[in-house]
């Protein structure tokens, strides 16, 4: 049986490819068209638009793949620690620390407090780099928290949405706000908030 080390390897080079592939973004917009989360139109504008945010967007993906990677590792670990929260903690102080000692500030900045905070919550902060990644492209954003929605339950993450309690509801589009091109209503029926 691999050890730890090898088994996060395996599944951050997995889920890093799963975030990268412009094949997999395509078929989140098409389940997004067939739920009615998008029009069509909707999904070809955001289609043009996110193909040409993944390079600008590497450094955050590396990290929100890392950080799906520890939730694979974690997620059925028997031990009765919080193993995976201590895991996402550990490693937003320990990049913030890394790239503020090499002078590089740009990159210490996306593992910021907010990160930090939503990395420790139980379950939610496997998303803790999409806060970064959102203030960067909302539409990547979106399309991405689909995708590993979509991957991890078989349904999108505006499905999850409608279907939560509100107070769940507005920390989770408050996490992944829907892109200012689609429509003037999320799939809660309200309108997209921008704040808690």
């Amino acid at each position: 049986m691999p050890g730890i080390r090898e088994r996060f390897s395996r599944a951050l080079e997995e889920t890093q490819a799963r975030l990268l592939d412009p094949a997999a973004l395509e078929t989140t917009l098409d389940a997004l068209v067939e739920e009615g989360v998008l029009e069509r139109a909707d999904a070809n504008e955001l289609r043009a638009r996110v193909h040409g945010q993944l390079d600008g967007s590497r450094y955050v993906l590396g990290h929100l793949g890392a950080h799906l990677a520890i939730g694979v590792i974690f997620a059925f670990d028997m031990v009765p620690l919080p193993l995976g929260t201590i895991a996402r903690v550990g490693w937003v102080a320990g990049n913030r620390v890394v790239e503020t000692l090499r002078g590089r500030r740009a990159e210490a900045s996306v593992h910021s407090a907010p990160v930090l905070l939503i990395a420790a919550v139980p379950w939610v902060g496997y998303a803790a780099y999409l806060y970064p990644l959102r203030r960067r492209s909302r539409e990547l954003a979106f399309v991405l928290a689909n995708q590993s929605w979509l991957g991890r339950t078989g349904q999108s993450y505006e499905r999850f949405l409608a279907e939560s309690r509100p107070t769940l509801r507005r920390l989770g589009r408050w996490l992944v706000p829907r892109p200012d091109s689609v429509g003037q209503e999320d799939a809660t029926g309200s309108e997209p908030a921008s704040s808690l």
